[in-house]
């Protein structure tokens, strides 16, 4: 029988946890309100501008930080 996990919301979170539990072995669906993943790493347009959500939200983005090694395993740098 085939471990399966359902996940509300496609944020950082959410997207993290589908992919960790596929690399070990689990089937995940993730499930999202909005029509696009990444929560509050999105970015909207208003007014003819770009508004970008993540900047704030990215940690850990150059070799060296703890944090950047979960970006490495998820395949995000």
């Amino acid at each position: 029988m085939e471990r399966s996990i359902i996940i509300i919301g496609a944020g950082i979170a959410g997207l993290s946890a589908g992919c960790y539990l596929q690399m070990n072995g689990y089937r995940s669906q993730i499930f999202e309100l909005h029509d696009k993943p990444g929560g509050l790493c999105t970015s909207w347009k208003r007014r003819g501008y770009t508004i970008d959500g993540c900047v704030h939200w990215l940690l850990g983005a150059r070799p060296g930080i703890d944090f950047y090694r979960f970006w490495e395993e998820l395949g995000a740098v």
